[in-house]
């Protein structure tokens, strides 16, 4: 049972749009490259956690001083990572069973950086691109039974 959910809030929003972007100014495929390139780097660069405009001026910083690919990559991933955690838990603990959901999840750079960042194992569902549309339908049939758990005969 989810006991606890957030969406991003305005530094937070928009994460998968903005990697793909800066994956296309590095001229990698944010799809068949970049989580390849995160997992293999050695040094990740800083970029901070701050909204995205500054990561992104962050990231032309390094490429400028001749960061490697892989480290510009695992570095955003982690940037992506510190936002998240900083703007949208904020002070909420974090429990031992994590799902991460929506189509940022099928970036393997970032669900690494997760679970190097949370020591935790991140759980990425099947069809996590479409969870919440999935569930979000039963929900009111579950709230007019007294319920916000999900039973076999609402789905």
């Amino acid at each position: 049972m989810v006991v606890d959910f957030e969406m991003n809030k305005v530094c937070a929003a928009g994460t998968g749009s903005f990697l793909e972007e800066q994956a296309e100014k590095l001229d990698i495929s944010i799809k068949g490259e970049f989580g390849g390139l995160a997992l293999s780097a050695e040094k990740p660069v800083r970029m901070g956690e701050r909204c995205t405009v500054f990561i992104e001026s962050d990231l032309v910083h390094h490429q400028q001083k001749g960061a490697q690919k892989d480290d510009l990559v695992a570095g955003l991933s982690y940037s992506i990572v510190q936002n998240y955690l900083n703007r949208v838990v904020e002070d909420r603990r974090i429990g031992n069973r994590i799902f991460f959901q929506g189509g940022t999840a099928f970036n393997k750079g970032v669900v690494a950086a997760f679970e190097k960042v949370l020591d935790k194992q991140i759980i990425v569902p099947e069809n996590h691109d479409v969870t919440g549309a999935i569930g979000l339908p039963s929900w009111p049939k579950r709230r007019r039974h007294g319920s916000d758990r999900v039973s076999k005969d609402l789905i």
